[in-house]
């Protein structure tokens, strides 16, 4: 089993993966059923996740396909959410662990009453929101922008519209594009 932070960074990817199918369904469809294991295989060794082989576009550990096929998005979102809660911890924006889970949450009318008596300190108290500024959230997109080109190889106009996806143009006071 994971501690409890690295239980949040997965639930974060997987926050950031759900918000992904807005631009890339099919291949978020076909990763979610795989999200357990991406994560354990990430968990495990981090750095092997991340590191295509040479010579094989998506032949890496975690990548899949032929020639032209991208590296998954799981273990390239644990990494950006882990680097998100790296920012977050390092500016002590007043946000307490579990944040980063619920910054990429997509919002459900099936949320379970176990996660919102989590959520909430006490009964009848209002649920954690995040208050990250416009520039803040400029900086947790321009994280996982980065992470995107870096780690998962991704063209830079097609990250754009991945980390627009995931974290959203509007909380960074961006228009969209």
């Amino acid at each position: 089993m994971y501690d409890s932070e690295a239980v949040d960074v997965a639930e974060a990817a997987r926050g950031m993966l759900d918000r992904a199918a807005d631009v890339a369904p099919e291949r978020v469809a076909a990763e979610r059923r795989a999200f357990d294991m991406l994560c354990a295989a990430y968990f495990s060794d981090p750095q092997q996740a991340l590191t295509p082989s040479a010579g094989a576009p998506g032949g890496g550990p975690l990548g899949f396909g032929g020639p032209g096929a991208e590296q998954l998005l799981t273990p390239v979102f644990l990494a950006a959410a882990s680097a998100v809660g790296a920012y977050l911890g390092e500016r002590a924006v007043g946000v307490s662990r579990g944040v980063i889970r619920r910054m990429f949450a997509r919002p459900t009318a099936d949320v379970c009453a176990e996660d919102a008596v989590r959520s909430s300190g006490s009964a009848g108290e209002p649920t954690e929101t995040v208050q990250l500024d416009p520039e803040q959230w400029r900086e947790v997109r321009r994280i996982v922008l980065v992470t995107l080109v870096r780690h998962g190889g991704m063209p830079q106009d097609r990250a754009e519209l991945m980390a627009a996806a995931v974290v959203g143009d509007g909380l960074a006071g961006e228009t969209p594009q």
